[in-house]
């Protein structure tokens, strides 16, 4: 889709701006699709629907759930909506669906390592409006960063400095890890890393200019129809209309149990220190 706009736009002469200011064009829904969405997002966890020949995956990504795609038949579609999980443990779900190779529909939510490693490995994905796509903490802050933001921005020292670089530092471990996995995983899938890094970027810039300051993992950015269509454009074989911020009427969902520190990142008010008020 994205490739005829671009063609589209480029014959009219239009700008790299104005080209950006252009898309989206969102797709009308369909009544078919959204029977088959609306039944996938009240049913729990991974199910085959033998009528429409549809494999409903809605559950988090653990081995538990995921590992029974590989017992299903092939399908028409598989609809995806899942709260995230592990990304390492995301990778060999992404594993599965590419053996697998049916076109996905995202919907509802696509968090985390949904957002993160699921949706930039399909390579047929349709993006229903009732998705809401979002990473999970500031990815790829690095470490006298990742160091100083819980502590006044403080600079490591020699000691913090060495314990990180021979793996003594078990929290930050874990985040070099979340790092290291998304580089080889968007690699492996031909995405150009800029899909979580200018997300990150943008959630670390919200989280610095705002007062006060929760965990790293803790924040939470809206991934938008731009961004999508940017780095994964070939991919998308439609979209609809689905929330782009915090104030999208179309975020239903989480405007009740998050704060936004910007348009589009937030913190889940269990994480969120309520003295910042």
């Amino acid at each position: 889709m994205r490739g005829i706009c671009l063609a589209t736009c480029l014959f009219l002469g239009l700008t790299p701006s104005a080209l950006s200011d252009a898309l989206p064009e969102f797709e009308t829904p369909d009544s078919a699709r959204d029977a088959l969405v609306t039944e996938c997002l009240e049913t729990d966890g991974v199910t085959f629907f033998e009528d429409s020949r549809t494999v409903c995956y809605n559950a988090p990504i653990f081995p538990e759930q995921f590992l029974q795609l590989n017992d299903f038949p092939e399908a028409e579609q598989i609809i995806i909506t899942s709260p995230g999980g592990n990304v390492a443990t995301a990778r060999l779900m992404s594993t599965i669906l590419d053996n697998r190779g049916e076109p996905a529909i995202i919907a509802g939510q696509c968090m985390s390592a949904c957002a993160m490693v699921l949706l930039p490995g399909l390579d047929s994905v349709y993006i229903h409006r009732s998705a809401h796509i979002a990473v999970h903490g500031i990815t790829m802050m690095d470490y006298r960063t990742w160091y100083g933001w819980l502590r006044n921005d403080e600079a490591p020292g020699p000691m913090q400095l060495m314990s990180a670089q021979l793996g003594y530092d078990f929290d930050f471990i874990l985040h070099k890890s979340g790092q290291d996995h998304m580089r080889e995983h968007l690699e492996g899938q031909n995405v150009e890393f800029d899909y979580i890094q200018t997300v990150s970027d943008r959630m670390q810039a919200a989280a610095d200019a705002y007062d006060c300051r929760v965990d790293p993992k803790d924040y939470w950015g809206m991934i938008d129809a731009h961004h999508i269509l940017e780095y994964l454009g070939d991919r998308i074989s439609g979209m609809e209309a689905f929330a782009q911020d915090w104030k999208d009427p179309a975020n239903t969902v989480y405007k009740n149990i998050t704060v936004p520190i910007s348009e589009q990142t937030y913190i889940f008010r269990g994480d969120y220190d309520p003295t910042c008020d």
